[in-house]
């Protein structure tokens, strides 16, 4: 054994390099020569490289854990970084550099790393001849204990770590990495990070990671490095150099290579592709030669679709197992990287993928249009329209494009980006677009949700005319696909919009009979959900309650979730309106749950009918609430769709009302017919209904009637609504046989819950006062029973007194409503006028003492029973309560539990 390092090295096993002899204390030792200089000594490159000092400070932050791992593709520029680094940076002088092969093994590697020590002589003498001295299994430990005498810490570099295979050097550097001090850091650098035992370090934070993207050159940069070459770039030709290399740093030196770099300033950098001889020369070389022939086969069959997952792959190939092998590329880093996270797609660099893709051109041609066709086969079974038909469309199998299109239905609309629709419609050729029911319809539907209204009846029209000589399965899904279209395009004309419905909805009654696949679901579903709004537009809201449930349940079959989210919502508003609050509540809680690319708009809808239902059963701070939470424009509806704006516009009107401010009712409504009712003769007849009920809770009967007979005089006659307002009206002037035959509409079997409810009443006041005891008494009796399971109190309460003049005298204790009439009859007592908006429980100043009197106001114990219960003599609580009446304005027991409730001191009555 040698006494010095530099003459000797520790035990190394025997090579074919150069013979090793025999020593007397282990196995053979290399002698000096045969190592390789070029193996510890920093990298020079022979080509012009950039400083770059976002990398350098990189890598000195990254040197400050006691592990790095620098990772990325061929060509990523880690060696040059590393060196440059090494160098230049903060470690200068104080790096081993080891550039690693294959064939390093156990002896071999610690030889290397213990000459490098030597070089720059980071311990003193005779720690480093002990360690010269050390056999190769004990070196990782011996230079454990080393490393404590350094004086100053050592950056030990092992670049092309991706040729460690030596399980004695992998583990080794384990040892390293468990034990080393901090004046020992690693770094180490290759396309893949080594089979090393790194992930406790990670979740420690002792370890950092550089990758591709970190390395990959920056605008910045990119005009350095050309500027520094003397070519010229412009910035729109720099921008796509590196869209098309991602910055790659290989990808910028072959451009460079390809524009002349050496043959003097002013030369230009053309755009490089794929098919470069450089290019492919190079991945070839460093990439794909390196790869067994079923991966590259598959490399070269997938690079045709945009991102693949091994799924994808499989199909395309014929294979099994493709998932495996594209994660083994990726993290190998052979230019495939997942595209999304957690999705399973990966993606190819683009110079890689234009290689790949030149090449199956080049080799199998034959097999680019059955590819395709795989391809888009397998995006319709996926979901994945737009992808499917470009596949197609690619394939020039235009029969299987539209197929695509129709099977899809006019869903696919609201989840695709329309310009990227637009661009996929574009590909086919001109006669298909005029001559194909499904690809007119898909341009229909693009350029009405563009709002061009005229474009879209233009291919509406081919579509319905090419429908004749379509295939029986294209007409059965096309055929309501095309009349949802037509009744979205009448959905400017009220005239034109009543003419078609009964057409329609004949159609979708038959056409769903019939419907047995996906495809005819959906569209019927489209058609049912088209009806649902059409006559939610004027607002006939138990058609539009019918036809959206059917499109609920069609929706579904047909699987379009996001769609069917929205219909949902719609049905929910459409429930409540009709008084079928039970069912409106439990839709509305189901589109809120979900999560559907749709749910915004959705769960708006379904707060407003959560609104609705709360204004129903007389929870007006809630109801007002949610009408709060849906605030906000029309951003997100669908053309067709009635505006929300309007619709809370309306809801918010009625709030108003029942919490007895008929001004401000009359003021919302007000604005609304001066904002859309004008050119709206459906909603224009909502409104004057509103403001006539407004006016007749307000004391002004003549007024009420000068607006109904405007509504029975407009566009929208004979309206349950106005019956039902006419009907209070002629109650109100006494007129109690007028007041019967006026409430008669309500009273039929097509009428709402709320309908029903509502004439119920108004024939109970009338046959009480007409004298007809036990007609009143069957009539209010009907009224409970149907608004006792919904919970429906507000339509008693508008009733006023006279309803509750009934319900008090004809209900008796017997009945089996008398309970929920008692409800009924609290509910009336809790009535008190309407507080300004800035009531609330914060804006009443009550002491403690005086709101524990009010608490028990509800249970109505007299003021001794109060008293006993809260320990206080009777005049302290007369004291408490003439103050908190003074504090709440009110004069009476009733009217302080009215004004507690409604301002939230009180917990409403159930």
């Amino acid at each position: 054994m040698t006494s010095t390092i530099s003459s000797s090295t520790p035990s190394a096993h025997r090579t074919a390099r150069e013979p090793a002899s025999s020593g007397p204390d282990g196995p053979a030792r290399p002698a000096r020569a045969q190592l390789l200089e070029d193996k510890l000594r920093l990298p020079t490159p022979s080509f012009p490289v950039l400083d770059r000092p976002r990398v350098n400070a990189l890598l000195d932050r990254a040197c400050r854990h006691r592990v790095t791992v620098i990772s990325g593709p061929a060509g990523a520029g880690k060696t040059v970084a590393c060196a440059s680094w090494a160098a230049a940076g903060r470690a200068a002088g104080r790096v081993v550099w080891l550039t690693v092969d294959a064939d390093d093994q156990r002896d071999w590697f610690w030889s290397y790393v213990c000459m490098g020590l030597n070089r720059i002589q980071a311990a003193p003498p005779e720690t480093l001849r002990a360690l010269a001295d050390t056999s190769a299994d004990q070196f990782p430990l011996q230079l454990v204990a080393a490393a404590q005498t350094f004086r100053e810490p050592v950056v030990l570099v092992l670049d092309d770590c991706q040729e460690l295979i030596d399980p004695g050097v992998l583990s080794g550097i384990d040892v390293l990495i468990r034990h080393a001090p901090a004046g020992l850091r690693l770094v180490l650098s290759g396309r893949r990070p080594p089979p090393l035992q790194l992930a406790r370090l990670r979740v420690a934070g002792e370890l950092a990671d550089i990758g591709g993207a970190d390395l990959a050159c920056t605008a910045v940069e990119a005009d350095a490095y050309f500027r520094m070459l003397g070519i010229e770039v412009a910035a729109d030709e720099r921008a796509e150099l590196l869209a098309c290399t991602e910055g790659w740093m290989a990808g910028l030196r072959l451009a460079a290579m390809q524009a002349g770099a050496g043959a003097g300033p002013g030369q230009k950098v053309n755009g490089l592709a794929g098919d470069e001889p450089l290019v492919t020369d190079y991945l070839w070389d460093e990439v794909l030669a390196r790869k067994e022939p079923r991966v590259r086969a598959l490399l070269v069959r997938t690079s045709l679709v945009p991102a693949v997952s091994g799924d994808l792959a499989d199909t395309l190939t014929g294979q099994s197992g493709s998932a495996r092998l594209l994660d083994q590329l990726s993290r190998e880093n052979c230019f495939v990287e997942p595209a999304g996270r957690g999705g399973g797609d990966y993606r190819y660099h683009p110079m890689l993928k234009e290689v790949l893709t030149a090449e199956l051109h080049r080799e199998i041609p034959h097999e680019v249009p059955v590819l395709l066709r795989r391809a888009a086969h397998w995006y319709a079974g996926h979901g994945r329209a737009l992808d499917a038909v470009r596949s197609a469309a690619a394939a020039e199998d235009w029969d299987y494009a539209a197929m695509v299109l129709a099977e899809t239905g006019l869903g696919v609309v609201m989840s695709a980006d329309l310009a990227e629709l637009e661009s996929v419609l574009a590909l086919f050729p001109a006669d298909r677009a005029a001559g194909d029911p499904a690809v007119g319809a898909a341009w229909a539907a693009a350029r009405l949700w563009r709002g061009d209204t005229d474009g879209a009846a233009v291919y509406a029209d081919g579509a319905g005319r090419a429908l004749a000589t379509a295939s029986a399965a294209m007409r059965r899904i096309m055929e309501p696909a095309l009349m949802a279209l037509r009744l979205t395009l009448a959905a400017g004309s009220d005239r034109a919009e009543r003419a078609l419905a009964p057409e329609a909805r004949s159609l979708a009654g038959s056409a769903q009979l019939a419907a047995s696949t996906q495809a005819e679901h959906r569209a019927v579903g489209l058609l049912w959900f088209s009806l649902g709004l059409a006559s939610l537009r004027r607002w006939q809201t138990a058609g539009a309650r019918d036809a959206l449930r059917q499109a609920d349940h069609q929706l579904g079959a047909g699987a379009l979730t996001d769609l069917r989210a929205r219909a949902r919502g719609w049905r929910a508003l459409a429930e409540a309106c009709c008084g079928d609050l039970t069912v409106a509540g439990q839709a509305a809680d189901e589109v809120r749950q979900g999560t559907t690319t749709a749910a915004h708009m959705a769960a708006r809808l379904a707060g407003l009918a959560q609104g609705v239902v709360r204004l129903v059963r007389d929870d007006l701070a809630a109801a007002q609430a949610l009408l709060d939470e849906g605030t906000g424009g029309g951003a997100g509806q669908l053309p067709g769709e009635p505006l929300v704006i309007e619709i809370t516009a309306l809801i918010q009107a009625a709030v108003l009302l029942a919490d007895g401010d008929a001004a401000a009712a009359r003021a919302a409504l007000s604005r609304l017919r001066e904002g859309w009712g004008r050119a709206r003769p459906a909603l224009a007849a909502a409104v004057t209904v509103g403001e006539a009920q407004a006016a007749l809770r307000a004391g002004d009967p003549g007024r009420a009637r000068a607006l109904l007979l405007l509504a029975d005089e407009g566009e929208e006659p004979g309206r349950t609504d106005a019956s039902l307002v006419w009907a209070e009206l002629l109650l109100a002037e006494s007129d109690f046989p007028a007041a019967l035959d006026a409430a008669a509409p309500g009273l039929a079997d097509t009428a709402t819950l709320r309908e029903r409810t509502a004439a119920l009443l108004v024939a109970a006041v009338a046959h009480r006062r007409l004298g007809d005891r036990q007609e009143a008494t069957a009539a209010v009796e009907q009224a409970l029973a149907l608004a006792e399971p919904e919970q429906a109190f507000r339509v008693f309460l508008d009733g006023g007194a006279a309803v509750r003049s009934c319900v008090t005298v004809l209900v008796p204790p017997t009945s089996r409503y008398a309970g929920f009439a008692s409800r009924v009859l609290e509910r009336f007592d809790a009535q008190a006028p309407q507080l300004g908006p800035a009531a609330g429980p914060d804006t009443v100043r009550l002491t403690d003492s005086e709101r524990a009197v009010l608490c028990f106001l509800p249970s109505h114990m007299t003021n001794e029973e109060i008293s006993q219960a809260l320990f206080l003599s009777v005049n302290t609580v007369k004291t408490h309560l003439r103050s908190a009446y003074r504090k709440l304005g009110v004069g009476s027991r009733r009217e302080a539990i009215a004004r507690g409730r409604r301002i939230g001191l009180l917990l409403s009555g159930r």
